[in-house]
């Protein structure tokens, strides 16, 4: 009966281990499943804020000049190649922008225009809308934004002025902006760069429709597509 009472005794006491055990398991897994679920909320967080600085210049219509901060903002992420903890930055960012419409309104007919394809698909620094740009806002700084701006509104009255000949071109010009504009070789402005520049002045200043937004498997935004809108 003693060894009975005794097996009973140590029965009990194994069953309470092994429900001591199992509750400790229980309870590690719990806070496991609660650190995985906390971290992959705060990924997929993390994630979302990351798409939203891209994906916000589609919530509406949006300007040239803010197609410009995009283009810039897409293509210094694309020189990243880093795999960050929520962020794989091998998995870059395409901006598509349909210029064919802008080109019929505004694109210049008589000089190599600034916008030479109907459509531009954009990742990098190397495409030819991004040299482009880079080579206007270059003009800007050696001609100065005032300058370029009075000097492309009022480019029909310097074409009359160029058309008879380069001394009523120039005086025209310091009428407009108080002196001949010339570059760092001591050139005159010419007429083609501020057509040029009208252009994309005009671009700057023209609406754009965004389309749809496509997402690669992981749910990063990988392309985002822009069409002028008469």
């Amino acid at each position: 009966m003693e060894n009975a009472s005794k097996a009973l005794v140590m029965a009990g006491g194994i069953l309470i281990a092994l429900l001591v055990v199992g509750a400790l398991m229980l309870m590690i897994n719990q806070v496991s499943y609660y650190q995985k679920s906390e971290t992959t909320s705060e990924k997929a967080q993390q994630q979302a804020d990351f798409n939203k600085e891209y994906v916000q210049f589609t919530y509406d219509d949006v300007k040239g000049y803010e197609l410009i901060s995009l283009v810039n903002k897409v293509i210094d992420y694309n020189k990243k190649d880093a795999v960050g903890n929520s962020v794989d930055y091998t998995k870059k960012i395409t901006v598509i922008i349909n210029m064919k419409e802008f080109k019929k309104k505004y694109g210049v007919s008589n000089v190599a225009s600034l916008f030479k394809q109907d459509t531009y698909t954009i990742s990098n620094d190397n495409t030819i809308f991004s040299s482009d740009l880079n080579n206007f806002r270059t003009m800007e700084n050696t001609y100065t934004l005032s300058a370029m701006n009075k000097l492309s509104a009022n480019y029909d009255t310097l074409k009359q002025a160029k058309d008879e000949n380069q001394n009523k071109y120039e005086t025209k010009m310091k009428e407009i902006v108080g002196k001949v504009v010339k570059n760092s070789s001591g050139n005159t402005i010419s007429l083609s760069e501020i057509e040029q520049y009208r252009e994309y002045s005009e671009f700057k200043s023209s609406t754009f429709q965004p389309g749809n937004v496509e997402y690669y498997n992981n749910g990063q935004v990988k392309q985002l597509s822009f069409e002028f809108k008469n």
